[in-house]
């Protein structure tokens, strides 16, 4: 029989206990994996979650206050990051340290100069350079794959212009430690937006404003809408639309146009069981279909409905990948260009304060 993986989810907040729980589901389907162990800073928390979680499983789940509490209990081998962003690097950097590998919840870190630092400790050394996978679940979200897919085989033709939409109807919950909005959610686009297209931008301009989120909520975040426009080398623009406003329900989309057509995923919809995807040539349907999600029977975040199969995929990839002692599909230097772009983005946003007045007489 083969050795089952043992892993600990850092973080025992709204992602983590999903993670915690799609782990679970791993380990029941495949018995190569099992989640031994809570950690996270509010005891309480942790023991709570550790007690809800162990009517999964019949091995044991231990709750831990501390990273340095679950290494020197010595029961894990790897490890899902969904702490508070601030927390990411200090985390990931103890546990890595430790010979563990780790899959980490974006962000990389809280801020770019954290992040290159993070990055070149990684980078230094063989081992640790595959020890970090990064969690950008769009990557493998089943109508996002199809997409690409379509793309790379030519049926739109040459893209040049990639629009990505993720607009939530509710503000971050309270006690949420937000990065910044460009940080904590457009850096989930930038990231598609390199991934589908396989280029990098190499300017973005920018508007953002603080609208109505901001009044009702008691997270503080730098700003509830943001617009990035991306260039890129040669014929290829990207834009970026991301809020907090949405109140009629969630939006996430995607539009590639490329000189022979265009590729459509995802509408808006207040509770998305399914995701439409669309592919349209000069004045006909190229193809229509539609890709059922997973109903989880109970009132989720909107997100976890969206991409809750994407959660669980990506952390099959991250089981996988321990287990054969191979690189990662996406990592910390995925996560750096991300960051660069976002703060490059950030930059723009504060620019766009000198905005041209518009003068009608």
């Amino acid at each position: 029989m083969e050795k089952v993986l043992k892993l600990a989810v850092v973080g025992a907040g709204r992602i983590g206990v999903f993670h915690a729980q799609y782990l679970q589901e791993l380990g029941q389907e495949r018995g190569d994996c099992e989640l031994v162990a809570v950690v996270d800073t509010y005891q309480e928390l942790a023991g709570r979650v550790a007690r809800q979680l162990q009517a999964g499983q019949m091995a044991p789940i231990r709750a831990f206050t501390s990273v340095e509490a679950l290494l020197a209990a010595g029961l894990a081998e790897g490890a899902i990051i969904a702490s508070r962003t601030e927390d990411h690097e200090a985390d990931a950097r103890r546990l890595i340290s430790a010979g563990y590998r780790v899959l980490l919840e974006k962000p990389l870190t809280h801020s770019l100069a954290s992040a290159r630092v993070l990055a070149a400790y990684l980078n230094e050394e063989p081992r640790r350079r595959q020890a970090l996978m990064q969690a950008f679940m769009r990557r493998f979200d089943v109508p996002l794959q199809y997409a690409k897919q379509r793309l790379d085989s030519g049926v739109i033709g040459t893209p040049f212009k990639i629009v990505s939409v993720l607009e939530d109807p509710l503000p971050p919950p309270k006690g949420y430690k937000s990065p910044g909005l460009v940080a904590d959610m457009a850096v989930h686009n930038i990231d598609e937006i390199i991934w589908l297209t396989g280029a990098r931008p190499v300017v973005v301009k920018g508007l953002g404003s603080r609208l109505h989120n901001y009044k009702i909520s008691p997270v503080a975040e730098d700003l509830d809408d943001a617009f990035l426009q991306m260039g890129f080398d040669g014929d290829l623009s990207a834009q970026v639309q991301v809020s907090r406003n949405h109140v009629a329900g969630y939006r996430n989309e995607t539009w590639i146009y490329g000189d022979k057509g265009l590729i459509h995923v995802g509408h808006f919809q207040g509770k998305p069981l399914e995701v439409g995807f669309e592919a349209y040539g000069r004045g006909e349907v190229i193809e229509r279909r539609t890709f059922a999600l997973r109903d989880h029977g109970r009132p989720v975040p909107v997100f976890i409905d969206r991409f809750g199969p994407a959660y669980k995929t990506e952390i099959a990839h991250f089981i996988d990948q321990c287990r054969r002692g191979q690189p990662f599909a996406v990592d910390h230097n995925h996560g750096l260009q991300a960051l660069v772009v976002a703060e490059a983005g950030n930059q723009a946003l504060q620019l766009q304060e000198e905005g041209v007045r518009v003068e009608y007489s």
